[in-house]
């Protein structure tokens, strides 16, 4: 019995020494995190460039200048992510409570990630006049308000060799006449009957799991008429996605299948096929350029132009990789003045030039040779400034733009048109009313 007692009491002191040992080092760590917390002399930024050595390193020339500038308002550190994972690594970070004070964003996330509270809106009066000079593409917004920017912008074109078009007749279209739906039915025939090329035309249909659907294909519905969304509520996509403009649309995608335009699979380089000739045309992104300037030798013959006018005017791609600050940063003042510090022309012509796209001011245009005047890639610039239309801001674009995917995709594939554009309407606006509209901010 006496053993028993003491065996007992013994228990019961190791009990009471470990749970006090543990609030201890509990209380250390509150208090280290406190201490952390209120040190808002260092500021960290997430960055998706790991693994790409040009955007990485000019990155980290920009944080290094900053750090050296006598008027900082903060040292900042970097922490670089791989495309592939950056998403859900800010996610997971978000949920449990680990978020930096800066994060970049890809353009069409941000009005999601501003309603789930991972970002705030740039309020600083010096930002905001800087964020004036950039291009409205650069930006991402969600309401009447601005939470992320960037320094440049990709969109899309149409690719071929001027000798193939002069050869069998087709106009060369330009920026300011693009050419017409029939047009481009009889490019594409002609193409087709030259026997040349299995699938003269080349749509990037193999890139079905990430953002290229809805980047380039609901251009191509939005020339038609239709949209992914109402963009005056963006409570439901009833009579835009499945309209007579829709069915038109996705019509023609699946026509492009039929007569054998395209492959419903596609290449997985589709750039890189082109400049092997396995494709006549080409409608591809503005990073095609650098595939084509690094391995195809009649570079010269390559024209780019712009989408096909279906009825409702040329629309073309927009929106890329832009940065904002979230809500738990401890000092959103040093980092908007940051933000703001790598926002100089001579930062944005460096960002844009490490990726090849078009820089995201005026001044940055005109120091990077390929998109200064008479450069081969102001076309771009061109394009973007008469055709972007952007992805929907709206938080529930993820989902729409999923649901877009999936359901062009089976078209394209023999799906019936009617159907399977009711059954994408009925999930995007299940999505949107279950989220009581995305009017509130989740909690």
């Amino acid at each position: 019995m006496l053993f028993r007692t003491k065996r007992a009491v013994t228990a019961l002191l190791a009990a009471v020494m470990a749970v006090t040992s543990a609030a201890g080092l509990s209380a250390c760590g509150e208090a280290e995190r406190a201490k952390a917390k209120s040190n808002a002399n260092e500021i960290t930024i997430w960055t998706h460039t790991a693994g790409s050595e040009g955007e990485l390193g000019t990155v980290q020339k920009i944080v290094a200048d900053y750090n050296a500038w006598p008027g900082r308002k903060a040292k900042v550190k970097i922490q670089a992510f791989p495309q592939s994972s950056y998403n859900d690594s800010v996610v997971s970070a978000s949920s449990a409570g680990n978020l930096p004070c800066m994060v970049d964003v890809d353009q069409p996330n941000t009005p999601y990630w501003a309603w789930a509270n991972i970002l705030a809106p740039l309020t600083t009066p010096a930002l905001a006049r800087r964020i004036k000079d950039l291009m409205p593409s650069a930006t991402g917004k969600w309401g009447n308000q601005t939470y992320t920017v960037g320094y440049f912008d990709a969109t899309t074109a149409l690719f071929a060799r001027k000798s193939v078009l002069k050869k069998l007749g087709i106009r060369i279209a330009t920026v300011d006449k693009p050419w017409t739906e029939n047009e481009m039915n009889q490019a594409l025939a002609k193409l087709k009957k030259t026997g040349r090329w299995q699938y003269p035309f080349e749509i990037g249909t193999a890139d079905n799991k990430s953002e290229w659907y809805a980047y380039a294909y609901a251009p191509i519905l939005q020339s038609f008429g239709g949209d992914l969304v109402n963009r005056k509520t963006y409570t439901s996509s009833d009579g835009y996605l499945n309209g007579a403009a829709g069915h038109r649309f996705a019509n023609w995608m699946r026509m492009l299948v039929v007569k054998g335009y395209i492959s419903s699979r596609g290449g997985s380089d589709t750039a890189l096929d082109f400049v092997n000739n396995k494709s006549g045309l080409l409608y591809g992104g503005i990073w095609s350029m650098s595939t084509f300037q690094k391995y195809a030798k009649d570079y010269k013959d390559i024209v780019a132009m712009p989408l096909t006018d279906f009825g409702h005017g040329s629309v073309a791609g927009g929106g890329s990789w832009t940065v904002g600050v979230t809500k738990t940063c401890n000092n959103k003042a040093a980092a908007e003045d940051y933000i703001r510090f790598s926002l100089q022309d001579k930062y944005v012509a460096q960002m844009a030039k490490a990726g090849m796209n078009i820089p995201a001011t005026a001044k940055a245009q005109q120091m990077v040779p390929q998109f200064a005047k008479g450069g081969d890639m102001v076309v771009f610039t061109r394009i973007s400034r008469k055709y972007v239309t952007m992805r929907p801001a709206t938080p529930a674009y993820n989902f729409i733009s999923t649901e877009f995917r999936k359901t062009i995709g089976d078209i394209m594939n023999g799906a019936d048109t009617d159907s399977w554009l009711n059954k994408a309407v009925n999930h995007i606006d299940g999505n949107i009313a279950g989220a009581d509209n995305y009017r509130k901010a989740s909690k």
